[in-house]
């Protein structure tokens, strides 16, 4: 059952990178399509060129100086600010994130395998009642809580959430969510 769910997770974490690449080729178009997204930068990262917006139906999610685009949620009613990571097939919450928002897994719940970028890691696996970005609400999201020293960027807004969304596109300096 691991290897088929390791399968799974490596397959999905393929099709996210070849549709991040597929979609660079819009970056040019992206700003014209969303000239009048109010960008106000109350609120925003150190680095962001603005904070989280609608536009429409749209939410639009201005770059970090870094390029990552960062968002500040609602985890089952506590404000988490997380990284966008397209990367990630779950929602990777901190200990401390997790904590905020009434989640404490216990010592034998750290069992979920996952593969990263730094090597295999063990998490505990989680339903979030609900995950709220700028109007945006999601019910019953997958997510998966690492222990202490594990995200050192912060927790991660994963596919589990993004792929929820009927789209979204990424530009050099903005990324669009689309309920």
């Amino acid at each position: 059952m691991t290897g088929l769910f390791a399968k799974t997770a490596a397959t999905a974490v393929a099709i996210a990178g070849v549709a991040l690449f597929a979609t660079s080729d819009l970056a040019s178009r992206l700003a014209s399509r969303f000239p009048d997204a109010d960008l106000a930068s109350a609120g925003a990262a150190p680095g962001a060129q603005g904070a989280a917006r609608a536009s429409g139906t749209a939410v639009v999610l201005p770059a970090a100086r870094n390029g990552h685009f960062f968002a500040d949620t609602l985890i089952n009613g506590a404000r988490v600010r997380m990284m966008v990571d397209t990367g990630a097939s779950l929602v990777s919450l901190s200990e401390e994130d997790a904590a905020r928002a009434g989640i404490r897994p216990f010592p034998s719940d750290y069992k979920f395998t996952l593969y990263t970028a730094n090597g295999i890691a063990r998490g505990a696996e989680v339903t979030l009642r609900e995950v709220e970005l700028a109007g945006i609400r999601l019910r019953d999201v997958r997510a998966v809580v690492l222990p202490r020293g594990l995200l050192a960027s912060g927790s991660l807004l994963g596919m589990s959430f993004l792929s929820r969304l009927s789209g979204f596109e990424t530009g050099p300096d903005r990324m669009v969510l689309k309920p």
